[in-house]
């Protein structure tokens, strides 16, 4: 098994145009372009994302319908907070090679899940700690399992919370995954890559538009969905509560 993983550079003339670059059609198309390099950012960052969805959702959830661990759980959690995730993916790297899993994806994918646990976690932690006693209290009344109550009240009355929170992961995941092109792997951060290698600064400057851009889509997209999986009941309390809000401001 071949360890090294091989940098396929984009070869661009120095002296081309950033324009002229982004308009040109096989920039875009074919085995190294633009396109297949957004599909390889975006499942990489899909799957990071689902294993964090998987992993933090359920235990913030247990966790805070139990009120137990807070401190512990948050302050393993922040570890992924507190070390870049360049470091921890650099650190992962000589382990992944020992164990001839290569250059990545595991490390890059490791070190991207260490940084979107936290937001989740503690958003859905967050969310469920603050359902109001009092709906709980009536879940329980009307004969309510805990599992229920954790369920059908607490996370479904939090789902706009969490939902903001897998939003804030999943954008810092996207504008984090090109540093996997300076670890062996490809993606958009390869034309940032080439760029500082060829000293190109159209192919650094639109290879950092592509970043940029990619990561304000995610963000709206995931924008757009909270308002589509919100209950329509919570999206109208919502609304009142913010005129109430206003009013309140206006007084």
């Amino acid at each position: 098994m071949n360890l090294i993983a091989p940098l396929q550079g984009v070869s661009v003339p120095r002296n081309i145009g950033l324009w002229e670059w982004f308009s040109n059609g096989e920039t875009w198309t074919g085995e190294g372009g633009i396109l297949s390099s957004v599909v390889e950012t975006l499942t990489l960052c899909a799957v990071v994302l689902a294993v964090s969805i998987a992993i933090a959702v359920p235990l913030a959830a247990v966790l805070a319908h139990h009120r137990r661990a807070e401190l512990g759980a948050t302050w393993i959690l922040n570890i992924g907070r507190a070390i870049p995730t360049f470091a921890i993916a650099g650190l992962l790297v000589p382990i992944s090679l020992t164990q001839g899993y290569g250059f990545e994806p595991w490390p890059i994918g490791i070190a991207l899940t260490m940084l979107a646990l936290p937001p989740i976690f503690l958003t859905t932690y967050t969310a469920v700690r603050q359902t109001d006693p009092g709906a709980v209290d009536a879940a329980r009344a009307m004969g309510f399992t805990e599992r229920d109550v954790l369920v059908r009240v607490e996370l479904a009355l939090g789902v706009g919370l969490i939902l903001g929170g897998i939003r804030v992961a999943a954008v810092q995941v996207v504008a984090t995954e090109p540093i996997r092109a300076f670890l062996g792997g490809e993606g958009l951060g390869r034309y940032v890559r080439d760029g500082l290698g060829q000293n190109n600064d159209s192919l650094l400057i639109g290879g950092a538009i592509l970043v940029a851009g990619l990561a304000t889509l995610t963000g709206l997209a995931f924008g757009a969905l909270e308002r589509v999986a919100l209950p329509r009941g919570f999206r109208r309390l919502r609304q009142v509560q913010v005129q109430n809000t206003r009013t309140g401001v206006a007084r």
